[in-house]
């Protein structure tokens, strides 16, 4: 029997985290046997959803310095995609839209009588009565709400059928972290990948380091380093720091880093997951993350990281320090790292989304697939 198309909708394609999940689930549906048409905006041109195995649509969205500028692109390109979506939808498709963004499909969908379902990243949308509004969109059309947490899944707390299916590194990645060894370093080196954003908390990571001058510090931002020396401006930085532009490979880093640090201000950014950590305890380090949101449920206090506030630099160089100087402490929590990556595999989250899909297509209700029993 033939499955029903998937019509999925992303509103941008570029290199961020959720067009990256969002292009292995589509393949693994693509595997699964379901014919995918995908609609997205590329502006730039490349993207993670460039290259897959399914039918692209361009969607025209772009974003502007100017507020009221992105806002008519969104509302232009949300048109669009509703009258797409209207047109070549039908009653047995599966409408599927990454992040709550792309309201306009989730209404044709609904309109259709197809089957709406979100995967959904994000519990941070502004202003906060557009998020008021896309959550009511939500509710009112999903049949199904995948998310990337159980922290996303509580704190957007709608009455509809979910499954938590947590996201997962490519076997490719995989399979170079088991095969690289860690690279000779004359210390101890501590990192940090992100945004340039201030509540990443890229100055918290610079204070650290003047703390701790004894400790090798490697940023690595997501952004040009025209953008980063415009950002900064004469700051002086620390001796021990090293600042990078965006980076296409970023195994070298987890390589040479000894201990990774995600400093997200959690009064400003809560993380629902953590791509970078989890890319890190690939890699055997232990990691230091915000006590709340998805992080969370990847990181135990004490035994494979430590959860700290980020405005509390005393303790987060404390635990730093402790861990270049105890062998045997490192060591434990390295190994504990790993073990706890690999309970979040590709395999798992293939499976988790195509069953999701079938469950749906089958009408059997509601599916609850966490993937990691805590």
């Amino acid at each position: 029997m033939k499955k029903p198309k998937v019509i999925a909708v992303h509103l941008l394609n570029d290199f961020s985290g959720s067009p990256f999940v969002f292009g292995q689930a589509l393949e693994a549906l693509h595997k699964d046997g379901f014919e995918v048409n995908l609609f997205t905006a590329t502006p730039s041109g490349k993207g993670f959803l460039n290259g897959l195995p399914v039918v692209i649509n361009p969607l025209v969205y772009r974003w502007s310095k100017h507020k009221w500028l992105t806002l008519f692109y969104f509302l232009i390109s949300q048109l669009t995609v509703f009258l797409k979506v209207l047109f070549i939808s039908r009653k047995n498709d599966l409408v599927y839209i990454n992040t709550m963004l792309p309201f306009g499909a989730a209404l044709a969908g609904k309109l259709r009588g197809s089957k709406v379902v979100y995967h959904i990243h994000e519990v941070s949308v502004k202003p906060v009565s557009l998020r008021k509004i896309l959550l009511f969109i939500v509710k009112h059309t999903a049949a199904h709400c995948i998310y990337v947490s159980e922290y996303v899944r509580n704190a957007t707390a709608l009455q509809v059928p979910d499954t938590v299916v947590y996201n997962a590194l490519p076997e490719e990645f995989v399979r170079k972290a088991a095969l690289d060894q860690p690279a000779s370093t004359s210390g101890f080196t501590a990192l940090m990948l992100c945004s340039l954003k201030i509540y990443k908390g890229v100055f918290e990571f610079l204070e650290c380091a003047e703390i701790l001058p004894q400790i090798q510090f490697e940023l690595v931002l997501n952004a040009s380093q025209t953008e980063i020396n415009s950002f900064f401006g004469e700051r002086l930085m620390p001796d021990n720091v090293k600042i990078y532009a965006a980076q296409s490979d970023v195994h070298p880093f987890y390589q040479r880093a000894s201990v990774l640090l995600n400093l997200s201000l959690p009064d400003k950014w809560v993380e629902t997951f953590g791509m970078t950590v989890l890319e890190a305890m690939y890699y055997a380090k232990p990691v230091i993350v915000p006590p709340i949101g998805g992080v969370v449920e990847l990181v135990e206090n004490g035994a494979n990281g430590y959860c700290i506030d980020a405005t509390n630099q005393d303790l987060i160089c404390m635990r730093i320090q402790s861990l270049a100087e105890n062998h045997d402490l490192y060591t434990k929590m390295s190994k504990a790292a790993f073990e706890k990556a690999n309970l979040f595999t590709q395999s798992e989250f293939s499976s988790g989304i195509c069953r999701v899909a079938n469950s749906i297509v089958n009408d059997k209700g509601k599916t609850d697939l966490a993937m990691v029993d805590y």
